[in-house]
């Protein structure tokens, strides 16, 4: 069990269990992992509780029906797991402001805080737009060797990249050279 203390693991050996992970999920529940049908689920479940005559007129409502399910569980299941994983390799620390954003944006809580709270807002929008989340489109999608998931994958990697120096005006460049 010691290889579950290491900071960093091994991405094939990673990725084989993903993929096995995958596997049973297709295997089980006939549909790939994904976590905004977590949310989604959770959504419904408030609406027929706090709004059950509007729930029923809703058609988008129909679609996820407000029962517990597990991709619920999956959710709770990554928070958990990314929590003991950072405290059993000894890099948990809690931070409101972290370290490059202090160096880049400055120390305000308030202003992280909305802006962490406005990529959450597009990507949750984004997410449900596309029917599917990033969890979904690009590990599913991969695994099932499906064009759409290589282009995603290509896309999200150049999005995310173009979009950091940008955020970061720069300095995020320099910051990793001067370390």
């Amino acid at each position: 069990m010691l290889f579950l203390r290491k900071k960093t693991w091994w991405p094939v050996i990673v990725g084989i269990g993903f993929a096995l992970l995958e596997v049973t999920s297709f295997y089980i529940s006939k549909r790939p992992l994904g976590a905004s049908r977590g949310y989604t689920v959770i959504g419904s479940i408030i609406e027929y509780v706090l709004f059950p005559k509007h729930a029923a007129k809703v058609s988008y409502w129909q679609q996820y029906e407000p029962y517990i399910e597990w991709t619920m569980a999956m959710l709770v299941g990554i928070v958990l797991g990314s929590f003991i994983s950072s405290v059993s390799s000894g890099e948990f620390k809690l931070r409101l402001v972290p370290e490059m954003w202090r160096l880049t944006k400055g120390p305000s809580k308030l202003k992280r805080w909305y802006w962490a709270f406005i990529g959450g807002l597009m990507v949750g929008f984004g997410a449900r737009m596309a029917m599917g989340c990033t969890l979904g489109m690009l590990i599913a999608g991969v695994i099932q060797l499906s064009p759409a998931g290589f282009i995603f994958m290509m896309s999200l990697w150049m999005g995310g990249a173009n979009m950091t120096v940008l955020f970061y005006r720069l300095k995020t460049l320099a910051l990793m050279k001067r370390d």
